[in-house]
């Protein structure tokens, strides 16, 4: 099955390779002007066919130093692209990173050679010349740095609601004012500083009502920062969270 093609600024590209570009930003730790993309089927000759299909990228890097060229290849195959450094004295183009995104569905002939070109570590050129790149990277996949680099999770809301927190104190109702307002106790109580308090105890056991567990969760709150143990958030307990980031709202 092919794969999905989207317009990514300007480019025709896959989200595949959409993704793979992200991330590679990530690691560089700042984002690349793009000069070609994937499906560019007679667009530029010099390129030989390699961006006829899927999974082609070239970066711009005419006006960085040679250091910041080798880290942009670099980035760029620590994420699962065959990539090389192209040079005025190799071919008529500028200053460029060419890149291929190794297991894309959609390469172009052009494109899979290159990247078995790359496995024997090769330059991707015609004169099979050796690899100029930083080494170590041959056998990287995206689905390797995928798994290797999972997606963090989303922080979540760090509003607290007082009118939420005194509701769910006293109702196990899922209806009403709690109803409109679960999800800020929810998110508070699945945030990373409290989760990491109270073991993430977000919805009570089986036969534990709501409002009981919440009290609960509220004491181990205030047990953990020396505060009085009530299971009512307080003043005090308000006053904690807002030095950890939170917003406290009415």
């Amino acid at each position: 099955m092919p794969e999905a093609r989207i317009s990514w600024r300007g480019f025709a590209m896959n989200q595949r390779t959409v993704a793979m570009v992200e991330a590679a930003e990530q690691v560089y730790r700042s984002k690349f002007a793009i000069l070609q993309g994937s499906y560019n089927a007679g667009g530029v000759g010099a390129s030989a066919g390699t961006h006829d299909g899927g999974g082609a990228v070239d970066v711009d890097v005419r006006t960085k130093s040679a250091a910041q060229r080798v880290a942009v290849v670099k980035a760029l195959r620590q994420v699962g692209f065959a990539a090389w450094l192209r040079t005025p004295a190799q071919g008529n183009w500028p200053y460029h990173v060419h890149a291929i995104a190794i297991g894309d569905k959609d390469l172009s002939r052009g494109a899979a050679h290159q990247v078995a070109e790359y496995r024997r570590k090769r330059n991707g050129l015609a004169d099979r010349g050796a690899d100029d790149g930083p080494p170590g990277y041959y056998g990287m996949t995206w689905e390797l740095y995928v798994k290797a680099h999972p997606p963090k999770e989303p922080v979540p809301d760090s509003t607290i609601s007082l009118a939420a927190m005194e509701y769910a104190r006293t109702h196990d109702a899922m209806t009403g004012a709690w109803g409109a307002d679960r999800a800020r106790v929810i998110a508070w109580a699945a945030h990373p500083r409290v989760g990491a308090i109270t073991k993430a105890e977000i919805v009570p056991a089986a036969g534990v009502p709501w409002h009981l567990h919440f009290q609960r969760v509220i004491r181990k709150v205030q047990l953990h920062f020396k505060l009085e143990v009530t299971g009512i958030f307080n003043n005090s307990v308000a006053a904690v969270m807002k030095r950890y980031g939170y917003k406290i709202v009415a």
